[in-house]
């Protein structure tokens, strides 16, 4: 099997100098390393250029949101012929057996998992991480067989540090772009997990900073927010219409009671309308793994697509 982690990094620098350390200094070696830059100005595509020349570098050019990043990370991935993909913020850092504890699990089971997910840790005292939480999954089935090969059964996780099996990757959509931030991974692992079992290895460990998290006033990040999370509930076939009308509503609702702590009115009002209109009017795009790299020039493609 061949295997790639992929990291998407904006203008952290310093935080990916420790990611990329660590992922080139696994227990069990990755076989490429791919870091998605979506137009950093901070220097860090020169220091991956520098340090890690060994690290396929590509440059978006633009700010895609993690969303774009990690929509071009699994197309990238695939493209480049890995079978599992290994997904992770930059501001991640792995334990330096964490990849070798996912694989372990991976090849322990005797069914295709659709992913392995990382226990997410703080860096302060390696307890697990509030923010970044997986859902178990409810279905005692999925909890026995994870049981046996010592790993929980879940049914989404966050994008730090989640591998992602390829092949079942290619039988739906690329995670989706048009999320920009917030939700996307949720939606993806979600989507993967109907597919396949998923499971998180709780050997296998990421630091990662808590989440700001319970913020009053997300001023204009809160209409991702709102559209994103009623994107996800309207296109959940396992809720029924009402399920999915209350669901949606208890966003809206929460949104609007931002409005007494938004220190700009018009901004927070603005998110709220847009937020509500795109979620009922527009859909996010569904890209099937080759849909991106054909937007490329021909040589550019070529390069992206060699076999290693």
């Amino acid at each position: 099997m061949s295997n790639a982690a992929v990291v998407v990094s904006y203008n952290r620098r310093e935080l990916l100098e420790k990611c990329l350390s660590a992922l080139t200094q696994q227990t069990r070696p990755l076989d490429e390393v791919i870091v998605i830059d979506n137009g950093s100005t901070d220097g860090g595509p020169e220091m991956v250029r520098e340090l890690y020349p060994q690290v396929f570098l590509f440059e978006t050019g633009a700010n895609l949101g993690g969303a774009g990043g990690f929509a071009w990370g699994v197309e990238l991935a695939a493209e480049r012929g890995h079978d599992y993909v290994w997904l992770m913020d930059d501001d991640g850092e792995p334990d330096l057996d964490s990849f070798e504890e996912l694989m372990g699990a991976v090849e322990a089971s005797n069914e295709p998992l659709s992913f392995a997910a990382s226990m997410v840790t703080t860096h302060e005292d390696g307890t697990p991480n509030a923010g970044n939480l997986p859902v178990l999954s409810s279905d005692m089935k999925h909890q026995l067989k994870a049981q046996e090969i010592g790993t929980i059964a879940v049914r989404a996780a966050t994008f730090v540090g989640v591998l992602v099996n390829v092949a079942i990757a290619r039988t739906t959509h690329l995670p989706q772009r048009d999320y920009f931030i917030w939700i996307d991974d949720m939606e993806y692992t979600l989507r993967l997990s109907r597919l396949a079992p998923a499971v998180m290895v709780s050997r296998s460990r990421i630091k990662h900073p808590m989440n700001a998290g319970g913020s009053k006033d997300m001023k204009g990040r809160l209409f991702y927010h709102l559209r994103n999370q009623i994107w996800v509930i309207k296109t959940n076939p396992e809720l029924s219409l009402p399920r999915k009308i209350f669901d949606s509503t208890f966003y809206v609702v929460h949104a609007l009671g931002q409005g007494p702590h938004a220190a700009d009115k018009g901004l927070w009002a603005k998110s709220v309308a847009k937020g509500v209109f795109e979620a009922l009017f527009r859909a996010p795009r569904e890209e099937p793994i080759g849909t991106l790299i054909r937007t490329l020039p021909e040589d550019r493609q070529a390069e992206v697509r060699h076999q290693l």
